[in-house]
């Protein structure tokens, strides 16, 4: 019987060019920094505090150390009140999540030039705690930026690991706004999507994205779309700039 060849090397093209036709996500969206910009300073283009995504995963001892946090925000946001529909126990939620991420391992792959190399699995539960955590976490600041905004007793954050702790809190959001430090939209709009459905069409789904903005002060649209929220970084750089 003759021996098959070997496509696995193949790989990584298939899901490059897979990833041109898919709605939801664009490939190499998740940019790289060039070494041209990351030798003189290394350290500059390292989270300090909090890893999204698998390219800085456990990179030092302080970031391990949040993990415990973003385990946390998970269940809290697993745990969220929505509709007495989509009112469920965290492990059902938690399932279907896990079988939705599972399905987007290669378009994930593809997010970051192919040049991931985690097993689906762990990918994918990267994926599930982080996305749950970042999600948690914008949540939580739109409320913390509308308590203030509005002179509101701001008392139901005093024991936040986050939100509690100013210079903390800036630290994380740096983080998080990393070029690298990032992971799909799509993921967050699926996990969002998963635990609270509302029957829409995902294209049309823009719940995520007005999370994004309220989060970061920018008002939110009657007619929304998800294009200011496709990464995190876009909104540290307009931050930046206002």
């Amino acid at each position: 019987m003759a021996k098959q060849p070997d496509f696995s090397w193949m790989v990584p093209i298939e899901v490059m060019l897979g990833s041109l036709s898919h709605g939801q996500i664009q490939a190499c969206s998740i940019s790289s920094v060039t070494d041209e910009l990351r030798d003189p300073n290394e350290a500059a283009f390292k989270p300090k505090e909090v890893s999204i995504g698998p390219l800085h995963r456990g990179a030092t001892r302080h970031v391990q150390l949040m993990e415990e946090t973003k385990w946390r925000y998970m269940r809290e946001f697993l745990d969220k009140r929505g509709t007495q529909e989509q009112n469920r126990r965290s492990e059902e939620r938690l399932r279907d999540c896990g079988t939705d991420i599972l399905k987007l391992d290669k378009i994930i792959i593809a997010s970051y030039g192919g040049n991931i190399e985690s097993e689906p699995h762990e990918l994918a539960k990267i994926m599930i705690v982080d996305g749950c955590f970042l999600l948690e976490l914008l949540i939580r600041l739109g409320d913390f930026i509308c308590n203030q905004n509005s002179n509101s007793n701001s008392g139901s954050f005093s024991n936040d690991p986050i939100l509690q702790n100013q210079e903390k809190m800036i630290s994380i959001l740096n983080d998080v706004t990393m070029l690298e430090n990032q992971i799909p939209f799509i993921v967050l709009k699926k996990l969002y999507r998963k635990v609270f459905p509302d029957g829409s069409d995902i294209d049309n789904d823009h719940r995520v994205a007005n999370i994004f903005r309220k989060a970061f002060g920018y008002p939110v649209p009657e007619t929304a779309t998800d294009k200011v929220g496709m990464n995190l970084a876009a909104f540290n750089v307009s931050r930046k700039c206002r």
